[in-house]
């Protein structure tokens, strides 16, 4: 009897959400130009062709990860993608994501070191992050700023103050960053 590598068989959708899973963790560690197709691997207790078989290629890993973590905070923090019925509720629900990022320290800083790079259009996340800003401000335009007098200009305030707020927070601990949250909440959302 061979003796035992470590490497098991999962059905298609457990492997690959383990993929997922041991890939964040060592981009978020290690950053992505740090990290091996091989090391990807072992992570998972499988081979560098088992890897490739589930994602063609590193950028093609790299895109999934950052998809699936778009889908987690998504599903945590929105409870539908109805527009919401005026400030109070966008403020809620746009604070609940404020306190996930809290709480995701080295993945705001993964992505917010992917997003610095991908301003490159040859980098493999390039066309991923222009694609997630074009529709993060149509959903805050359309669901969450609706109520807003301008709601276009609105959301590109918004997220302008957060990605600030996360890299300043990311230089300097000290800053209390949901403090900053609430104080430009408190005039932001104001019908």
């Amino acid at each position: 009897m061979p003796p035992a590598t470590g490497r098991r068989r999962l059905p298609l959708a457990e492997r690959r959400e383990e993929i997922l899973k041991a890939a964040t963790e060592l981009i978020a560690a290690s950053g992505f130009k740090g990290v091996t197709l091989e090391a990807f691997a072992e992570a998972c207790g499988m081979t560098k062709a088992g890897l490739l078989h589930h994602f063609r290629s590193r950028d093609d890993l790299l895109i999934a990860v950052l998809e699936r973590r778009d889908e987690l905070d998504l599903t945590t923090v929105v409870d539908t993608l109805e527009p919401v019925s005026g400030p109070a509720a966008s403020r809620a629900v746009m604070t609940r994501f404020v306190r996930r990022n809290l709480g995701q320290r080295s993945l705001v800083q993964l992505y917010t070191v992917l997003a610095a790079e991908a301003i490159d259009p040859a980098h493999p996340a390039h066309d991923y992050f222009r694609t997630r800003l074009r529709e993060g401000r149509a959903m805050l335009e359309h669901s969450l700023l609706s109520w807003h007098p301008h709601p276009g200009l609105a959301a590109v305030e918004l997220l302008a103050f957060l990605d600030g707020l996360q890299l300043n927070w990311l230089r300097d601990p000290d800053i209390d960053y949901l403090a900053q949250w609430q104080s430009f909440a408190d005039r932001f959302f104001t019908a």
